[in-house]
């Protein structure tokens, strides 16, 4: 039978294994939901999760799940490991949005000649040699995958907040992200939904949880009002079945959308946030991004200051919802007075509304995002390609660097406000430091033992 293993490499943060026993515990949903779909189409899957156990590789098909840039060295190390202990009879296929935003040259140059892109299942089932036509994603149950994760690595995720796959895209265009965007967002099939979400909570139920924290994937939950009320319909209809059991979700939201879905003269959308409030939804965080007109606009944001105080005290105090300030900050194509402007508006956001801060530093070259594909960035990228470990100075946490904001007087203001907004009441976003040029091993040392353990919630 056709086989592949299936890896979530160690968090670029955690202990080596040897050294603690669990690294960052998180139900790693896209990699279960590729292994759905190759064992719908009659692959043998292995799951691994290296924050959790060991890996024993026993098929020379290997697929590696990347959550962003900074997986990218995490992932090159993990392919040299394994090549040495297979003697380079191994195939690797890559996955994770990150993938798709790199040129066939530039994924070549990082991964090397026995790698291949893992996104389309398709491309991998064939490889493999699958014997049925893959399914998409949308209409994929993850049960069958739930069901090989063992009882003492399941209760390890269930008893913390897991993602939950619930839809995929978003309309908006927002130049410093990196996700699908630009499209119409678009539900998984709602039957699969309330069954993969039954399972989970009757798994929960017989490993002795009472409870699911759930982080719901929607890269903006009030964008398709109708499907979000369906969605919160079956949840509720899953608590009536299991009496007792409490089910806790969240979400981001663009101001917009949420603005839109409230209004009094639509009753229908309005409906859906009631809905998902009785589901279980308590905290939405919205992508402010920016503290001033020119950054909004640079960004095409499409929202303006009015509106995202708007949006906060209605989530507050209309609905009863924990608002989220999510601030992705630091553009370099907006003024030094910028950092500035945004934790201004973080710390009114806290003091008015109790507004939980979430602060990021926006990185301009990342695969997937304008910046990224921009003409004039190549001597940019070849820093990145030629040096794979500074990757991880790409991270949305880490302080900004030369490499990621050349301009020293905004460097200055971004590194400030960002550590003064991580410092505001609530904040959980933990701050790590950059890799760049030129560094000594003695500073490399010193940036990967500032940074343990310091996961981004």
């Amino acid at each position: 039978m056709a086989k592949i293993d299936l890896i979530q490499p160690r968090h670029n943060y955690a202990p080596v294994a040897s050294e603690e026993k669990f690294g960052h515990i998180y139900l790693p949903t896209s990699l279960l939901t590729a292994g759905a779909v190759l064992q719908d189409a009659g692959i043998d899957v292995n799951l691994h999760d290296e924050n959790l156990s060991t890996k024993d590789i026993t098929s020379r098909y290997v697929g590696i799940n990347l959550l962003g840039a900074p997986y990218i060295p995490e992932a090159i190390k993990l392919q040299n490991q394994i090549r040495q202990e297979t003697g380079n009879e191994t195939t690797f296929f890559l996955g994770g949005k990150v993938i798709d935003s790199l040129t066939d040259d530039q994924f070549l140059r990082l991964f090397g000649d026995d790698s291949l892109k893992g996104n389309d299942l398709g491309l991998v089932s064939r490889v493999i040699g699958g014997n049925k036509q893959v399914q998409s994603p949308l209409d994929a149950s993850l049960i069958p995958i739930y069901k090989k994760i063992p009882d003492e690595i399941m209760k390890e995720y269930l008893s913390r907040e897991i993602s939950f796959f619930v839809s995929k895209g978003c309309s908006s265009v927002c130049d410093f992200c990196a996700a699908d965007k630009g499209m119409p967002e678009t539900y998984r099939d709602q039957h699969v939904l309330k069954n993969d979400l039954s399972y989970l909570v009757g798994r929960a139920k017989g490993l002795g949880l009472n409870s699911l924290s759930i982080y719901m994937c929607n890269l903006d939950v009030f964008q398709t009002p109708q499907e979000l009320k369906k969605f919160a319909t079956a949840i509720c209809d899953i608590k009536k079945e299991n009496s007792g059991f409490e089910i806790y979700l969240r979400g981001l939201s663009r101001v917009s959308s949420f603005l839109d879905t409230r209004k009094p003269t639509n009753l229908m959308n309005r409906g859906s946030i009631e809905r998902i409030i009785e589901a279980g939804f308590h905290t939405v965080g919205f992508g402010v991004d920016g503290g001033s007109a020119e950054s909004w606009k640079n960004n095409h944001k499409g929202q303006n200051e009015q509106m995202c105080i708007e949006a906060i005290r209605s989530a507050r105090e209309d609905f009863g919802l924990t608002p989220e300030t999510l601030m992705v900050f630091g553009h370099v194509n907006v003024s030094a007075n910028d950092p500035r402007a945004a934790y201004d508006f973080a710390k009114a956001m806290v003091d008015s509304y109790g507004a939980i801060p979430r602060p990021h530093v926006s990185k301009w070259r990342i695969p997937g995002n304008a910046g990224w594909a921009e003409t004039n960035g190549e001597s940019e990228r070849e820093i990145f390609l030629s040096n794979p470990e500074l990757f991880q100075s790409l991270d949305f946490t880490a302080l900004p660097s030369r490499l990621t904001h050349p301009n020293p007087e905004l460097r200055v203001e971004a590194t400030k406000y960002f550590l003064l907004m991580c410092m505001l009441p609530g904040n959980t976003t933990q701050p790590v430091l950059p890799l760049e040029p030129g560094m000594s091993i003695k500073d490399i040392e010193h940036v990967m033992m500032h940074n343990l353990k310091k996961y981004d919630r």
